[in-house]
C-alpha cells in the first residue's frame, strides 16, 4: 500500500513559482485591475423600479423561468439571482425602463437617474 502526500507538491518550488510568474503576465495584470472596479447588478434597486411601474413579484416570476414570487422576493431581501435569470431581469428593466446602464451597487450616491428619466414621476 502506498501513501500518498498531498503537501508535497503544494511546497515543491517550481510550483510556485509557476503561479508567481503567473501573476506577472500582462494579461493576468490587466484583468485583475479591470476585476477590482467591478460592482455587481444593484437588483435590489432594479427589483424597486420595476415595482413603481406596477411589475409585481408574481409578474415577475411569471416572466421569468423561476420558480415562484417567493424566488424573487429573495433577491429582493438580497439575494443573488444566477447568470441567466439575473441577465433576464436586467433585460426586463432595460425594456421597461428604457435606461441603457444599470443600476449597480454602491452607486446609489454617485449616479442617480435624471427625474423624468424613468418616468416614474
Amino acid at each position: 500500500m502506498s501513501t500518498i502526500y498531498t503537501d508535497s507538491l503544494s511546497n515543491s518550488k517550481p510550483v510556485q513559482e509557476r503561479f508567481i510568474n503567473l501573476r506577472q503576465q500582462k494579461k493576468i495584470k490587466e484583468f485583475l485591475l479591470r476585476q477590482r472596479g467591478y460592482k455587481r447588478p444593484d437588483f435590489n434597486r432594479i427589483l424597486l423600479d420595476l415595482g413603481r411601474l406596477g411589475w409585481t413579484h408574481e409578474k415577475i416570476a411569471f416572466l421569468l423561468p423561476v420558480a415562484g414570487a417567493s424566488t424573487v422576493s429573495e433577491w429582493a431581501r438580497g439575494g443573488t439571482p444566477n447568470f441567466e435569470n439575473g441577465e433576464a431581469l436586467i433585460e426586463l428593466w432595460k425594456a421597461e425602463t428604457g435606461v441603457e446602464r444599470f443600476p449597480r451597487d454602491g452607486e446609489w450616491s454617485t449616479y442617480k437617474y435624471e427625474i423624468g428619466q424613468l418616468k416614474l414621476l
